[in-house]
């Protein structure tokens, strides 16, 4: 699963944004005899997007999820939360 591209149609960024992601996630801890941690096997069990803020603009009100078609036009997809 790719990470999904973001559009700013306020001023048209396409590079830069702030996201913010909780995930649920399940690892294999294996711990060293001297007590070091290594974490192996981490599994991603649920992924939510709960916040995408636009460097240039400030905020997430005109921020939109696109697709491939990196350039389309404004509006052309659904408002991401």
């Amino acid at each position: 699963m790719s990470a999904p591209r973001y559009r700013c149609d306020a001023c048209g960024n396409l590079t830069r944004f702030d996201v913010t992601v909780s995930e649920k996630t399940r690892a294999f801890y294996h711990y060293t005899v001297g007590g070091e941690l290594v974490v192996e096997d981490t599994e991603v069990l649920a992924r939510t997007v709960d916040d995408v803020v636009c460097r240039w603009c400030g905020h997430g009100r005109s921020v939109v999820e696109i697709g491939d078609e990196a350039h389309t036009g404004p509006g052309a997809s659904a408002e991401v939360p």
